[in-house]
This record gives C-alpha cells, sequence and structure tokens, in this order.
C-alpha cells in the first residue's frame, strides 16, 4: 500500500463510531434541541417522516435483500435498540461493474468451505447483464420476466417474516432533491446521521469503491464536521478486517431453496 493510500485508510477509520459509543450518543443528540434544531434547519426542514418519531438504525442499498450482511445488520440493529429502516435507492442505474449491484443480478451462494479452506460458492444469473445495463434499477426485470425489485423483496419477505416491507423506502425523490444543493456530493444525505438515525455501512477502498470514498464520501463527510462540530454517526456494517470478503455479498442455501419454490 502506498503512501496515500496509507493516510487514505486513516482518513475513513475516522469516519467510524463504535457501536457502543454510538448506542448512548445517537440518545444524546436526540435530546440535544439545540443540535437537532440546528440539523433539521440546515436540511430546509425536510426531514423523512421515518426520522420524525425517534432515531432509527438504518441500512441502505440500492435494493434491500437477505444475502449475509442484511442479517449481520439485523443483529447489530438488534444491540443498539434502535428500529431498523431500510433504504433503498431505485432510480440508480445498473452498472454490472459496481460491486453491489452486480451481485443484486448475479447471486452468489455460500456453502461453506472447500477442501482447501476457500469458500465454496455456487451463484445465478437471474438478469440478462446485456440488456439492463444502464438501465433505472426500478425497471429491470429477472431473466424469468419478474419485477427485480419485487424479486428481491419478496425474497426478503420470506427469508424473514418479521420483516415489515413496509420499512422498505425508495429513498430516490428525497436524494435526488437534496443531491443538488450542495457541491457535496453526500452532504445532506450524511447529515440525516448527524442527530435522526444511525448508519450501518462500510466505506471501502477496493472493489472500485476507493473513487467514490475518496471524492464523495469523505469531502462530505468533513464539511458536516467542520459545520457542525460533531461527526455522522456510522457503525461498520461489516468487519472493517474483512469488509471486502465476497461471503458479505453472498446468500445462504436456505435463499437458493426459496427461490427453487418460486420457480415451481
Amino acid at each position: 500500500m502506498e503512501g496515500n493510500d496509507i493516510n487514505l485508510e486513516d482518513e475513513v477509520k475516522k469516519i467510524y463510531t463504535p457501536l457502543s459509543v454510538a448506542k448512548e450518543e445517537i440518545w444524546r443528540r436526540w435530546n440535544d434541541k439545540e443540535l437537532k434544531k440546528k440539523v433539521e434547519d440546515f436540511l430546509g426542514g425536510d426531514v423523512p417522516e421515518f426520522f420524525k418519531k425517534d432515531p432509527k438504525a438504518i441500512l441502505s442499498r440500492d435494493v434491500i435483500s437477505p444475502n449475509k450482511e442484511f442479517f449481520y445488520f439485523l443483529d447489530l440493529a438488534e444491540e443498539i435498540k434502535l428500529d431498523k429502516i431500510f433504504i433503498e435507492y431505485l432510480d440508480g442505474k445498473f452498472v454490472a461493474k459496481n460491486f453491489n449491484k452486480y451481485h443484486l443480478c448475479k447471486m452468489f451462494f455460500h456453502d461453506g468451505n472447500g477442501k482447501k479452506g476457500g469458500d465454496r460458492i455456487d451463484t445465478s444469473m437471474i438478469v440478462n447483464f446485456n440488456k439492463f445495463e444502464g438501465e433505472k434499477m426500478k425497471n429491470i426485470e429477472t431473466i424469468q420476466g419478474e419485477d427485480f425489485v419485487g424479486f428481491h423483496h419478496d425474497l426478503t419477505r420470506k427469508a424473514h417474516p418479521d420483516i415489515d416491507t413496509k420499512k422498505i423506502f425508495d429513498f430516490s425523490d428525497w436524494f435526488n432533491s437534496h443531491r443538488e444543493m450542495s457541491e457535496y456530493y453526500y452532504l445532506h444525505y450524511l447529515a440525516l446521521f448527524l442527530v435522526h438515525g444511525v448508519l450501518f455501512d462500510n466505506f471501502i477502498l477496493s472493489n472500485g469503491e476507493k473513487d467514490f470514498t475518496k471524492g464523495k464520501i469523505l469531502p462530505s463527510f468533513h464539511k458536516l464536521t467542520e459545520i457542525f462540530g460533531v461527526k455522522p454517526i456510522v457503525v461498520p456494517l461489516t468487519p472493517r478486517d474483512d469488509e471486502s470478503g465476497i461471503y458479505w455479498w453472498c446468500y445462504s442455501n436456505s435463499i437458493k431453496e426459496l427461490m427453487c419454490k418460486k420457480a415451481q
């Protein structure tokens, strides 16, 4: 790793708040009326409705789907004792080189370790990449002609019946209207996690994500910290020493069995 990358890694580390600290800090800030008003004024009073009653644990993904990181998030949210909310950006375009989107369209199933110690993985292509490259996520269909977003939501509901799909929100309109309000692309989005919620995510420097983290996330993060004197509360979604591991984008074999039943 070169010197610049080492410095960048140090900057990314500063983003995160340990879960044990976030658990207390979110409530301290929520009850800080002056800080809360300052943030809400900064957002022009446009705080999503689900944030208004109490702070939330947030998982933000292109499309919510019951992979390994999804279930890990459920465990973390349970530990922090916050209500879970899932937000999606369905206006985003499908680009196969995007690691997250790729694994929504070509699903990997983890079946333990192989004889040589590596991950044993089976795959299932559910989207025609050539047909839908560049198309909005909300307009994609599976190879079987099923609505792509509905496919993943149906799997989520069947894999974890306790998950209320009414808590899955398409965040596209809010994000689109706010990202143009500043030269800092994620300024308003990350501002939601100063007081109103805890974001569970990893901002990584591999899998083609380095430019995104360096050019979009870090400048917005630094600007918010400068404005408010506190940083957005971001807890690593997956362990940082394994955050780029393929395991987290995989599904269990029980999900594959659900897919087989759907196809019958």
